[in-house]
C-alpha cells in the first residue's frame, strides 16, 4: 500500500511539471504571437503613413493645378474685360451702374 502512494505521488509530480512546462510553453508562444501582431500592425501603420503622405502630396499636385487654371482663366476675363471697357467706356459705366444699383437693392433686404 505504501508504494502504491509513493508512486502516486510521483505521477502527480510528474503531470505537473509537465503542466509547469506546457504553461511556461504556452506564455513564451503567446508572447510570440503578441511581438508579431505588433510588429504586423507597425507595419501597416507605416504603410498607411506612407499611403497618407502619397495621397496628400497627390491633392497638393492637383489644387495646384486647378488654382493655376483658375488664375489663368481670371486673368483672361480680366483681359476681354480691359478690351470691351476701352471699345466701349460709357456701356461699361453704365452697366457697372447698373450692377450696384442692382447689388445695393438686394443687400438693403
Amino acid at each position: 500500500m505504501v508504494q502504491s502512494v509513493k508512486s502516486g505521488s510521483l505521477h502527480d509530480d510528474n503531470a505537473a511539471g509537465d503542466l509547469k512546462s506546457d504553461f511556461a510553453r504556452l506564455k513564451a508562444d503567446f508572447k510570440i504571437l503578441k511581438d508579431d501582431i505588433a510588429a504586423m500592425g507597425a507595419a501597416r501603420a507605416g504603410e498607411a503613413k506612407t499611403n497618407l503622405k502619397e495621397g496628400l502630396v497627390n491633392a497638393e499636385d492637383q489644387a495646384r493645378e486647378a488654382i493655376d487654371v483658375a488664375s489663368s482663366e481670371l486673368q483672361e476675363i480680366q483681359k476681354q474685360a480691359e478690351k470691351a471697357v476701352k471699345k466701349k467706356p460709357l456701356t461699361a459705366v453704365a452697366a457697372a451702374l447698373a450692377i450696384g444699383y442692382f447689388i445695393g437693392g438686394i443687400a438693403r433686404k
